[in-house]
Order: C-alpha cells, then structure tokens, then sequence
C-alpha cells in the first residue's frame, strides 16, 4: 500500500508509514495504477499546461523506478514563481526561508572567524547565490515528481471512484495564477523602490542646497551690516552685535560669527548631513577701499553651495 502523505511503498498490513510514521491503516488503499491509467492521474494533476514535457519526464522516472536530477530552464531564473505556479507552496516557502537562515549562519560564522570574516562571507554568498539557483533547476523535475506522486497516492487512498479521483486531482492540480499576483507585486516593489533610491537622494540633496542658500543669505545679510560699520568707523566690529546685525536664525542655521582678527564671517549650518560644517564669507578691500566678499567653503560640497559660492571657491 501507499502512504497517502509521502506516497511510499508500505507492506499490505502495515499499520504506520515506514517512512514518515502517518498512520496508513485507516486508509483503503487502492493498487498502484500503471501504464495508461497511471498516465490519467499525471494529466489530471499537472494540466494541461506543459503536460507533454512532465509526462515524458514522469516515464523516464516510473521506468528508472526513482526520480534523479534533471534541467529545468524556469527554475533556474525564477524558481520561487515556479514552485508557486505549480503549487507546491512547501517548497515555495522553504526556498523564500532558506537564504535568510543561511545568511544570518553567514554573518555569524564571519563575525566569528575576525579578520578571515571578509572572506568567509564573500566566498559563502556566492555558493549561496550559486546554489539558490541551481539547486531548483536540477531538481525541480524530481520534486515535481514527487509533489505529484503524493497528492496521487492522497486521492488513490480514498473511497471514490477514479472519475471522481480525477476530478479532484484536476480541481486541485494543474496550475495557479497566484505566482502572477506575487510576480506584480514583486515588481510593484521593485519599481517603488528604485524610483525611491533615485527620489530620496535627490530631494536630500535639493533640501541640503535649500539649507544652504538660507544659510548664504543670511551670511550676506551680516556682511552689508559688517561693511556699514567698517565704512564708518575703518575698523572690523568685535562682534556681529556691534556691527548692527539682529536677525532670527532659520533652524538651518546654528550660528553666525566673525572673526576680529580678519573679518570673516562664518555661518555654521545646522541639520542632516551639513551639521557642524561652516560656510565662510571672506572680505577684502578693492581699489576704492570697500570691501567685497567671497562665499566659499572647504566643509560643505560643491553641489551643495550656490552659484556664486561654486565659483569663487
């Protein structure tokens, strides 16, 4: 008799599985079906999708009397929608599962292992890479073959006749659209996510050259009260209070100073990946003795800074 869970061969008055232990004696077994009639309960639980492929490899197996490793072109590009297409959800799920248990034992064992860690990662990933995608094509036949061969044994084990058997091997075989659903969501998430990893940086980097120009008018505001003082009294204010500078800092900026010794104004930025950086407004005396300035900084890059800051740097 045949066990209905793993479809193996059991002595005729076996009570229990010899392979998994599931009790077969509550189960009226029917003998196994061979030549045409077996060919019947294959075409009902693969369908009419790619029949003539699985039949041909489903004899080669029933006349080796053992399933064996074989190509399968699909399950080496998309194996996990391949076992969901043909509904073998067990091996759907372990196949999602199996690369994140193996790369946490990965990290581990690179964690583990100190400097070599490098290593040891970079060699596992790739036979993990290798294997999760020629492990399925090999033996995807096999397991095919097998996933059938049960849910045949399953429905044989039952008390109904074979057109009824039929019936349920086609209602509960054959194929599912359910991999069409996880495909488009797969992609769906892919899109969204590659139009995020190009979005995000890119309005990080247009809210950083915002913080920025706020930053280099503020900067100019201090400079026109700077150069009044200067104009009146020859001389650089001790501080911007005393060159008449009072203005509110917007939250991207920190604080605002200049330097006695020399003049230079520096506005230090606040926020994200300017924090702490300075943007400098340095004067000098032209011919006529007033002074002009120039924005420049050594802190903050070159695709952050205003024009006129990019240019004279």
């Amino acid at each position: 008799m045949f066990c209905p869970q793993c479809a193996s061969a059991n002595e005729v008055t076996a009570k229990f599985c010899s392979s998994c232990g599931t009790a077969v004696s509550a189960f009226v077994q029917a003998a196994p079906a061979t030549g045409a009639e077996m060919q019947e309960y294959y075409e009902a639980q693969i369908g009419p999708k790619n029949q003539d492929y699985y039949l041909s490899k489903f004899a080669a197996f029933d006349d080796a009397g053992k399933s064996g490793p074989s190509w399968h072109w699909p399950a080496l590009f998309v194996p996990f929608y391949w076992f969901l297409y043909r509904k073998m959800w067990r091996n759907a799920l372990i196949f999602l599962a199996t690369p994140y248990f193996v790369t946490i034992f990965l990290l581990m064992t690179g964690a583990a292992t100190g400097k070599s860690g490098g290593a040891v990662l970079g060699i596992g990933f790739v036979l993990l890479a290798l294997a999760c995608r020629l492990i399925p094509a090999i033996f995807a036949n096999a397991l095919y073959y097998a996933h059938c061969k049960k849910k045949i044994a399953e429905i044989k084990a039952s008390r109904h006749s074979v057109e009824r058997q039929l019936g349920e091997l086609s209602g509960k075989g054959g194929t599912s659209g359910v991999f069409l659903f996880v495909l488009l969501i797969g992609i769906f998430i892919a899109v969204v996510g590659i139009l995020a990893a190009i979005a995000i940086p890119a309005y990080q980097d247009y809210t950083t050259r915002a913080r920025v120009a706020v930053a280099a008018e503020i900067g100019q505001k201090a400079t026109r009260s700077v150069a009044s003082y200067y104009s009146e009294h020859k001389q650089v204010p001790s501080d911007l209070a005393q060159a008449g500078f009072v203005e509110t800092l917007p939250k991207s900026v920190k604080e605002i100073d200049i330097d006695k010794s020399n003049g230079v104004v520096s506005v230090v930025m606040a926020g994200g990946i300017i924090e702490g950086k300075i943007l400098n407004l340095v004067p000098s005396l032209d011919a006529a003795n007033h002074i002009k300035w120039r924005c420049m900084s050594q802190e903050i890059k070159d695709k952050y800074l205003p024009l006129e800051c990019r240019q004279q740097k």
